[in-house]
C-alpha cells in the first residue's frame, strides 16, 4: 500500500484492489495504475480541496468513480460517473475490476464538517481509511465558547465511526490555529489509527513537524507521517 501526500490536503492512496484519490485540486499527480478502478473524493467545493483538473482523469483512467459533496457533484460533466453525497449517510459502490479479477465492494460513510461538506470513512478491500476534510476541532482566536462548540461538534461526528482504530488517518494540523494540535488529539482519543497523515497546512510542513513536540502529540510519533511517498504493509494481508 503506497499513500502519496501531492499538496495541502491532497492524497493518493494505492491499494492492491484500488486507488483512492482525495480532495485533489493542485499538484503533480503520482504514477497510478491504470488497470485498477480511481476513486476520486471531493469533500466540499472550497478551492483549496476542489479543482476542475479533477475531471479529464476519467479520460486517462478508464474505471474511474467520482464520490462528491453534492454541491461540487453539481458541477460534474454529465458523462461522469458520480455518486453525490450528503452528510451522515452511507453508500456502497461496486467498482468494476480488471479482466479476471473480483469486482471490488467499496463502501463509504459521510460524517457532517463544522466547515464545510463532510469528512468521509471508507472501508475497501480491507482496509479503513478516515479523511476529514475541512472537519476539525477549529481553535481560532475567537470567543472561547465558539471554540468549545467546535471541540465537541468534532468529537460528536467521530463518535458515529468510533469502533476501533482505523488503518489510516487523514485529520488537519493547520498552524493558523491558535491550538493546532487539537483536532489531532480529539481524533486520536474518540478514534484512533494505526497510521496518521496531517494536512491542510499548505506550504507550511517545516512549521507542523514542530507541532508534533505537542504532548498530546508526541505518543503518536511514531505513527505519524510527513513524507511525500510512505509505503505501508496492506492491512487486508495482515488482519488485526
Amino acid at each position: 500500500m503506497r499513500v502519496t501526500h501531492i499538496y495541502h490536503s491532497g492524497f493518493a492512496v494505492e491499494l492492491p484492489v484500488c486507488t483512492l484519490l482525495f480532495d485533489w485540486y493542485t499538484g503533480e499527480l503520482p504514477q497510478l495504475p491504470r488497470d485498477l478502478p480511481l476513486v476520486v473524493f471531493v469533500s466540499h467545493e472550497h478551492s483549496d480541496h476542489y479543482g476542475r483538473c479533477i475531471w479529464p482523469l476519467r479520460e486517462q483512467f478508464p474505471n474511474t468513480h467520482y464520490v462528491l459533496d453534492k454541491d461540487v457533484a453539481a458541477d460534474a460533466p454529465a458523462d461522469a460517473h458520480v455518486t453525490a453525497v450528503e452528510p451522515r449517510a452511507s453508500y456502497n459502490l461496486q467498482l468494476p475490476a480488471a479482466a479476471g479479477a473480483v469486482p471490488t465492494s467499496l463502501s463509504v460513510q459521510t460524517l457532517e464538517s463544522n466547515d464545510e461538506g463532510v469528512a468521509f470513512f471508507v472501508r475497501a478491500g480491507g482496509t479503513s481509511i478516515y479523511f476529514s476534510g475541512d472537519l476539525n476541532s477549529w481553535q481560532w482566536r475567537r470567543p472561547a465558547d465558539q471554540n468549545v462548540a467546535s471541540e465537541k461538534f468534532f468529537r460528536t461526528e467521530l463518535s458515529r465511526i468510533a469502533s476501533g482504530p482505523v488503518d489510516l488517518a487523514f485529520v488537519p494540523l493547520d498552524p493558523r490555529l491558535k491550538d493546532p494540535a487539537a483536532g489531532i488529539a480529539a481524533f486520536m482519543d474518540v478514534v484512533g489509527t494505526r497510521a496518521l497523515f496531517p494536512m491542510h497546512y499548505w506550504d507550511s510542513a517545516d512549521i507542523v513537524h514542530t507541532l508534533m513536540a505537542d504532548t498530546r502529540l508526541a505518543p503518536y510519533a511514531g505513527i505519524t507521517h510527513f513524507e511525500d511517498v510512505c509505503e505501508l504493509p496492506d492491512p487486508s494481508a495482515h488482519p488485526a
